[in-house]
């Protein structure tokens, strides 16, 4: 990663402050949204990574922060992975712009009511580029805390994994990473 964000965006969506939980989500989607119309064949990397979905090979990490200034807001900082060619920061930034603006207004409209990431899951859980591939998942510390299939994410943005013997272990990301096994 460079010394410089490749985008940063502030978003103020109006939306009760218990949604501001899936910013992360919605912005990381909106990075996939701007890449895949530039052409790159991009996924999710559960939570907040961007990947080549066809390779695995790392583009970007989305960093958020919400804040409250005048009214509820959120940072995000797109970072560059290793020799990721990113589209130029203002596609970056209207495909971060253009997702959060959509969750927003399906948050008011009601859609965000069994969670943050309702209105959102469906593209979320296409674009995550693990899903259904045998996966590791990581303590933050490295430690390998289980291993299976990427199975599903919840309106919260846990992931679920099932482990060979069929238990399902969901985890939230300050608990674990995942990695392709």
């Amino acid at each position: 990663m460079g010394n410089e964000p490749a985008a940063l965006v502030t978003v103020r969506p109006e939306v009760p402050m218990g949604a501001f939980h899936g910013i992360g989500y919605v912005c990381t989607l909106g990075v996939v949204d701007a890449l895949r119309a530039s052409n790159v064949d991009a996924g999710v990397s559960w939570p907040f990574g961007v990947v080549n979905a066809a390779t695995g090979a790392p583009l970007a990490d989305v960093r958020t922060r919400a804040g409250y200034d005048e009214g509820m807001f959120a940072t995000c900082e797109v970072w560059a992975r290793e020799a990721a060619c990113l589209p130029a920061s203002d596609v970056l930034a209207a495909g971060i712009r253009a997702r959060v603006d959509a969750w927003a207004q399906d948050v008011r409209a009601g859609r965000a009511k069994a969670g943050p990431l309702a209105p959102i899951l469906s593209d979320y859980y296409d674009a995550t580029a693990l899903m259904g591939r045998p996966v590791q998942a990581l303590y933050p510390n490295g430690n390998i805390m289980a291993r299976g299939t990427f199975v599903g994410l919840d309106v919260w943005g846990r992931a679920t994994l099932r482990t060979d013997d069929g238990r399902e272990i969901e985890f939230a990301p300050e608990q674990a990473s995942i990695r392709r096994a």
